[in-house]
């Protein structure tokens, strides 16, 4: 079990994800759809933590006083955004060169305003939640300029193709551990404020099922096929794998109480 999803609406981020998507298309669209005639497509937004560190590139981060955001957009796309910003003639821009212009400094700025706008576009979707009529809280974000690949948190990912010059790359957000944590806030607002009813502590409402392996005894393939009808296998229970699904957790000791087989002398397994 995940302690980053543990007992949090994650099952949630799916539709959360769709609307983002939108999002990102219409900024798209407003931005360089329709006044530059271009054709940029947002695809599938994923979602998931990540589990050591964000894909390669040029990474931005940009700050709050709630947390920090980076974002990365793959290098052939924002040149071909830089192409049509500019008026560039097709192909100057460098977006289908087969070798890249060097970067400049108004690449540079552009990958920085872009970036900004994006995650606005981010952060304000996380704020409209799961719509529970609170006032959305409004962030001013602060360049913190170019950052490694970001370790930890959140990963959200995208494809944008510009579908005129064939042009496609990955656009991809880190949410630090503060705003994926008001991300799951918005997303259940009916559980903020709510007294809740008194219950059973939770070690009482948590059902676990253990599954307890008693031996394993291991054969050489000859062995195996001279096994007749009669043969005795001789084994010994020594400690016992407990596991809960797939996962070993505890080793115990087989003991005999009344006729039955019992576990006791359980020990954390390493």
């Amino acid at each position: 079990m995940d302690p980053r999803t543990l007992g949090r609406p994650v099952h949630l981020l799916r539709h959360f994800a769709a609307q983002l998507r939108e999002d990102l298309a219409a900024a798209f669209h407003a931005g360089f759809n329709r006044r530059y005639r271009a054709n940029f497509q947002v695809g599938e937004v994923t979602m998931a933590p990540m589990e050591s560190t964000a894909p390669p590139g040029r990474w931005l981060a940009y700050g709050t006083s709630l947390g920090r955001i980076g974002y990365a957009l793959e290098r052939r796309v924002l040149l071909s955004v830089l192409t049509y910003r500019y008026g560039l003639a097709d192909g100057e821009g460098g977006a289908g060169a087969a070798e890249p212009p060097p970067e400049t400094v108004t690449e540079e700025r552009l990958s920085a305003m872009l970036g900004l706008q994006l995650v606005n576009a981010l952060a304000a979707r996380v704020e409209a939640g799961a719509g529970d009529g609170e006032a959305p809280r409004q962030h001013e974000f602060g360049p913190l300029g170019p950052a490694g690949a970001p370790r930890g948190g959140w990963l959200v990912r995208t494809t944008v193709r510009e579908t005129i010059h064939d042009v496609e790359g990955a656009l991809c957000f880190a949410l630090d551990d503060a705003w994926m944590a008001r991300l799951l806030q918005k997303l259940a607002p009916e559980r903020r404020g709510k007294a809740r009813a008194p219950g059973a502590p939770l070690p009482a409402r948590l059902h676990l099922n253990l599954v307890a392996r008693l031996l394993q005894k291991h054969l050489s393939l000859g062995e195996l096929l001279d096994i007749r009808v009669g043969d005795v296998i001789p084994v010994s229970l020594r400690a016992t794998d407990v596991l809960i699904d797939d996962s070993r957790l505890f080793t115990a000791t087989v003991a005999e109480h009344k006729g039955k087989l019992c576990l006791t002398s359980f020990e954390d397994a390493e």
